[in-house]
């Protein structure tokens, strides 16, 4: 057999007839596998094309047949005043299945993923706070946000607001109240000084003191606070605030003796002072803070009232009336009219606006003042006479 120049093999020249009878020209002519594979292409392509959209059209609508929604209640309202709400904890940076799942085993919503659906169709959701909420069970999740969005909703319990003018030892209380705490365990953190009280935040006797330390404001509670970790947040919001206004700085431009500046403690006891006597902080703030100056460095009484009151009211644990008599008492440590100087600590909470204002006292040489319905009038030294038949004749 001879060998093509390309390596295939060529015949004789003659050709065998096959089985079918046709010689080898007609075999030639019929087309091969692939070639009929070619032909049918054109059409081919189109079918699979159409096969493959066909497809994915079967497969979508076959699962948006299986797709099923969270199940959710549909309940779109909630009486402010329904007898039958329950108890949901959102504790401090639960994420939104946590609280699903506590909305969820208190019977609010139908499940957890209903709230999280929720949560990711409305952003406010966000905004939603640490705390103990009051909410109405089996209502729809969207419904659960709104509830929880509602600050009237947080439970007394968990809530605890500090106002100017407190006093720390009634806020004390109120959490030995509202959490069920030891309130001696409290007064243990304050005179061991668990809670990051300043160096400087001592009694005149050098005890360590938390009046005037609590930070103004609404704080919410939970199950996960302990008694130390709360007054450690007032103390540390409120550190921030007297650092921020240049207490330690400020203080020692202020005159506390005839020959001494004010240290930071006595500066705050001023402050406190200026919040228990006067109704705002401008301009009566500076001027009593001028006014009581005036007094320590002449070594003269501060004779105010409010630090009597603060005294008795610690002993009877409620706030009481003074009278002038208990003001001038010389057995009570904070009669202010009965041992010169300044009482041996802070006697209320004051204001971030009073503090600064008594930090930047008034020039006008005052010495006395007294409130009135008209507000507080202020007197100078020379002016006694008139204070007194203002102030002393009723």
């Amino acid at each position: 057999m001879a060998t093509s120049p390309d390596g295939g093999k060529t015949g004789t020249g003659c050709a065998a007839p096959d089985g079918d009878g046709y010689g080898d020209d007609y075999e030639d002519a019929r087309p091969t596998r692939r070639e009929r594979l070619k032909a049918w292409g054109p059409l081919l392509v189109p079918v699979v094309v159409f096969g493959t959209i066909a497809a994915f059209v079967f497969g979508g609508i076959a699962d948006l047949f299986r797709t099923t929604h969270a199940p959710d209640y549909s309940a779109s309202s909630c009486s402010p005043s329904d007898p039958h709400k329950v108890l949901v904890e959102v504790t401090t940076g639960a994420t939104g299945k946590a609280i699903g799942d506590a909305l969820f085993n208190a019977g609010v919503v139908r499940s957890t993923q209903a709230f999280v659906d929720a949560a990711g169709h409305n952003l406010a959701a966000r905004d939603i706070s640490t705390g103990t909420y009051r909410v109405c069970p089996r209502i729809s999740a969207a419904t659960a946000i709104t509830e929880l969005l509602n600050p009237a909703n947080l439970s007394p319990d968990s809530l605890l607001e500090i106002r100017p003018g407190d006093y720390s030892w009634e806020t004390l209380h109120a959490l030995a109240k509202k959490r069920g705490w030891d309130k001696d365990d409290l007064q243990q953190l304050i005179d061991t000084n668990q809670i990051g009280l300043p160096a400087w935040s001592k009694s005149a006797d050098g005890h360590w003191t938390a009046e005037g330390m609590l930070e103004p404001g609404r704080y919410t509670l939970t199950s996960s606070d302990t008694p130390q970790s709360v007054l450690t947040a007032m103390v540390t919001a409120r550190v921030a605030e007297l650092t921020k206004a240049g207490l330690t700085a400020k203080a020692a431009t202020l005159k506390c003796a005839p020959a001494r500046a004010c240290t930071p403690e006595e500066a705050l006891t001023i402050a406190s002072l200026a919040e228990a006597e006067v109704t705002r902080a401008e301009p009566d703030g500076r001027e009593v803070s001028e006014a009581v100056q005036n007094r320590l460095s002449r070594g003269d009484f501060v004779g105010v009232d409010a630090t009597t009151k603060y005294w008795l009211s610690l002993q009877a644990g409620k706030r009481v009336a003074v009278t002038a008599r208990e003001v001038s008492d010389p057995t009570d440590p904070y009669a202010t009219g009965g041992h010169k100087g300044l009482p041996p600590t802070p006697v209320s909470i004051p204001s971030a606006q009073m503090v600064a204002a008594v930090l930047t006292p008034a020039t006008e040489r005052w010495y006395y003042w007294c409130a009135s319905g008209a507000g507080t009038k202020f007197f100078k030294e020379s002016e006694k006479a008139q204070f007194e038949q203002t102030c002393l004749s009723h």
